[in-house]
C-alpha cells in the first residue's frame, strides 16, 4: 500500500469536501425550486465566489447574520470525502482509474446529502458524475488499461441504469428517474472491476435500504409504504463492492 498517496488523496478529500459543502447549500432545496442563495433563517444573502458560497464553504458553516448552519454540520462532508478518497487510494489502481473512483466519489457524496435531505438527486451533479467517470476510464483504457474492460464498464453502467428505469415505471415513485442517472454512474465502475462487484454493489445497495427501512418501521419512525431516500444506499453499495474487491 502506498502510504503517501493515501495521505495525500485524504488531505485533497478535505479540500474538496470544503468545495462540496457550497454545492450541497445550493442544491438542497425542494425538486423544481432555484439553487438556495440566502440564509432559510434570516433570508440574509449568501455572500458567493462564482457559484460557491463563501460563508456556506468556511469551517464554521454559519450564517453571518443569525448564525445558523448552512449545509452540512461543520466537517462532516469534509471527512466523509477524505475518508473515502483515502480509501480509495489504498484499493484503485492504476491512476486514472482511481482519478475516475475518486471523481465519482466526491459527485456521490453531494449527491448522498442532497438526497437525505430533499430526495432529489439534481442533474447538475449527476450527468457531471457519469461524464467525468466514463471519460477518465477511457483515458486509462488508452493508456494502457484492457479495452474489453471499458466495454464491460459501459454495458454495466447501461444495465443498472436500465434496471433502475425499469423501477421508476414499476415502483411507483418508491425509486425516482435521479436514481436510475445516477446508477449509470455508479454501474460503470463497478463493472470496470467485473460483473460480480456490479452485481454484489448493486445488492448491497438494495439489503443496506431494505434494513434501514425495516428499522424505521420498527421504531415507527416511518409507515409502510412511505418512500425514503434511496440514493445514499445505491452509492453505500456499490463503493463498499469496489473497496472490498480490487479494481
Amino acid at each position: 500500500m502506498n502510504w503517501a498517496l493515501v495521505a495525500v488523496l485524504a488531505s485533497a478529500g478535505l479540500v474538496t469536501g470544503w468545495w462540496l459543502r457550497g454545492i450541497v447549500f445550493r442544491q438542497e432545496v425542494p425538486a423544481g425550486a432555484p439553487p438556495a442563495t440566502a440564509c432559510s433563517g434570516c433570508g440574509r444573502e449568501v455572500r458567493t465566489y462564482g457559484r460557491l458560497p463563501g460563508p456556506a464553504g468556511s469551517p464554521a458553516a454559519r450564517c453571518p447574520g443569525c448564525r445558523a448552519r448552512l449545509g452540512p454540520p461543520p466537517l462532516t462532508i469534509e471527512l466523509v470525502t477524505a475518508v473515502m478518497f483515502g480509501a480509495l487510494a489504498a484499493r484503485v489502481h492504476p491512476g486514472l482509474v482511481l482519478a475516475a473512483a475518486c471523481w465519482l466519489a466526491a459527485c456521490c457524496v453531494a449527491l448522498a446529502w442532497i438526497d437525505a435531505g430533499v430526495h432529489r438527486l439534481p442533474d447538475v451533479l449527476t450527468v457531471p458524475a457519469y461524464a467525468g467517470t466514463t471519460g477518465l476510464l477511457l483515458l486509462a483504457a488508452d493508456a494502457g488499461s484492457p479495452w474489453p474492460d471499458l466495454l464491460r464498464a459501459l454495458l454495466g453502467g447501461l444495465s443498472l441504469a436500465a434496471c433502475y428505469l425499469a423501477l421508476v415505471v414499476t415502483s411507483r415513485s418508491a425509486i425516482g428517474l435521479g436514481d436510475a442517472k445516477l446508477a449509470a454512474s455508479l454501474g460503470t465502475l463497478a463493472a470496470w472491476a467485473g460483473w460480480p462487484t456490479l452485481v454484489a454493489g448493486s445488492f448491497a445497495g438494495f439489503l443496506l435500504g431494505a434494513v434501514y427501512g425495516t428499522a424505521l418501521l420498527i421504531f415507527r419512525r416511518a409507515r409502510l409504504g412511505q418512500a425514503i431516500a434511496f440514493g445514499p444506499f445505491m452509492i453505500a453499495g456499490i463503493f463498499l463492492a469496489v473497496l472490498a474487491g480490487r479494481v
